[in-house]
């Protein structure tokens, strides 16, 4: 099964980059995201690709083409994603003694004096070429995501960050308090965070091993706009230990261990986290008395008498 890596650009700081895709700038509208879909579409659809590969269009427009439409053309998936973007422009401003580029288009834009003029125009001129060549196409991606990397670092750096998409809404004259008691981004990051969880809570209650990686995806996304989320960790833990109620394992264990440690460290009163201890304590006593298959060691007992939070996690010393 053909599949596509990339090693440069956002890509490289684990973030799947969709503009890098479309061969679109990041402040792009959503009108402009159809307009270029639809161009690119046409030029890969298996009934009207002049490529000699055929085979190579076909994978390049259902895995990378039409996921990176999906995640933009939504807008509540858009604005998570902007979210996203700000959150990685501060995380490169960071780590940006340690940020390397392998293209010259990427070096001088983080040099140009007009970098936002100077990011579209080097865009174009990629995007003429994207998706002519396919031998060349992933190379193409890389370049963008590139220049989409340094655009972040620039737009950080200089102020303002990534800016939603502005709709142009009449609004009747407010009075009261000032803006200032408008939802922050703070809350709105708030609000994306719950949502994640709330879909896969949705998605736990199927308890088949599809729908717990589907739900594990979903906090995946939440940690990334929260990596110190209470819920979230405690909501990981669960699943873990659900997959290994499925398809015993000791990374199941270990990695619901690990995440109801976390969640219990950020908040010790955290209920899903409270559960999913005594669940595990109760999967520890069961294999050390019955020997089941729960994905710990067959038949060893926990001379600690702590449980598994006394095992696993570390008891009291005597």
């Amino acid at each position: 099964m053909m599949s596509f890596d990339f090693d440069r650009g956002l890509f490289k700081s684990d973030f799947f980059d969709h503009h890098a895709v479309l061969g679109m700038p990041i402040d792009a509208s959503a009108r402009e995201i159809r307009k270029r879909f639809m161009s690119i579409a046409r030029r890969l659809h298996p009934d009207i690709c002049k490529a000699e590969d055929k085979g190579l269009a076909e994978a390049l427009l259902s895995k990378l083409v039409n996921p990176a439409y999906a995640k933009l053309s939504n807008d509540r998936e858009r604005d998570e994603y902007v979210v996203l973007l700000k959150m990685m422009g501060k995380r490169l401003i960071q780590d940006r003694q340690s940020i390397s580029l392998g293209s010259d288009l990427a070096k001088q834009l983080s040099k140009e004096n007009n970098f936002e003029r100077a990011y579209k125009n080097a865009l174009e001129t990629l995007a003429t070429k994207q998706y002519e060549d396919l031998d060349g196409t992933l190379d193409t991606i890389a370049q963008m995501s590139e220049l989409n990397l340094v655009y972040l670092l620039r737009k950080e750096r200089d102020g303002g960050g990534v800016k939603k998409e502005q709709k142009t809404v009449t609004r009747p004259p407010v009075s009261g308090p000032p803006t200032s008691d408008r939802p922050t981004s703070e809350k709105r990051e708030s609000a994306y965070i719950d949502r994640h969880c709330q879909r896969a809570e949705g998605l736990m209650t199927n308890n088949n091993l599809n729908s717990l990686t589907m739900a594990r995806k979903e906090l995946q996304d939440a940690l990334k706009l929260d990596a110190n989320n209470s819920r979230v960790h405690a909501l990981m833990g669960t699943i873990y230990l659900k997959q290994n109620q499925l398809k015993p394992s000791s990374v199941n264990i270990t990695l619901a261990k690990k995440h109801v440690t976390q969640a219990l460290k950020l908040n010790v009163k955290e209920p899903v986290a409270l559960e999913a201890r005594k669940q595990l304590n109760q999967l520890l006593a069961s294999s050390s008395t019955g020997g089941q298959k729960t994905g710990t060691v067959k038949g060893k007992s926990d001379k600690s008498s702590g449980g598994l939070f006394g095992g696993l996690f570390g008891g009291k010393k005597k």
